[in-house]
């Protein structure tokens, strides 16, 4: 398959709010009202989606996966957060997620078409859902870094999603 065949490339991106050593290293990145740190192989996964989008004149599709914020999941019982409650949340978490993908748009895919999704679910889900959705023909994603023991019992979203995608996946080793 040459470049020419990936249209649509979609980039699970994951990130966590900053550490302290991050932020004074200057490597944090503002999101909104937080500050978010990138792993090193989730920037090395859009870096190479860019590469192969300028090659193919392709769009990317960066995806970033929220939490599920579900109160019957949360709390048993008697307490609950009421809906209002978690769409806020829900919200925060979409803002924040889209001020630091468009960083990564900013930084990294300079001139190149880039769309977003955002959304609460589980990341091997939401990944395989988007690919569906876009008709990605590639996807271009970071390997969790985990030791086999972990992925053994987590598992991994990766391995999920080379098993079930629609289209070929690149993954870029976690180091």
């Amino acid at each position: 398959m040459d470049g020419q065949h990936f249209q649509r490339i979609l980039v699970p991106v994951d990130f966590e709010p900053a550490s302290d050593e991050a932020i004074e290293r200057g490597t944090a990145v503002s999101a909104g009202a937080q500050s978010v740190e990138f792993s090193p192989a989730s920037l090395r996964a859009v870096s190479m989606a860019a590469t192969v989008a300028r090659g193919s004149k392709g769009t990317i599709v960066m995806l970033h996966a929220t939490p599920p914020m579900h109160s019957t999941a949360m709390y048993t019982g008697p307490v609950s957060l009421p809906s209002g409650v978690i769409e806020e949340i829900e919200n925060k978490a979409r803002a924040t997620s889209l001020a630091a993908l468009q960083h990564l748009k900013e930084q990294l895919c300079p001139g190149l078409p880039v769309e977003y999704a955002v959304g609460p679910g589980h990341p091997a889900q939401c990944v395989l859902d988007e690919a569906e959705r876009t008709g990605a023909d590639l996807i271009v994603m970071a390997a969790s870094g985990r030791s086999r023991v972990a992925r053994f019992f987590v598992g991994s979203t990766a391995d999920r999603v080379i098993r079930e995608s629609p289209c070929p996946v690149l993954v870029i080793p976690a180091h």
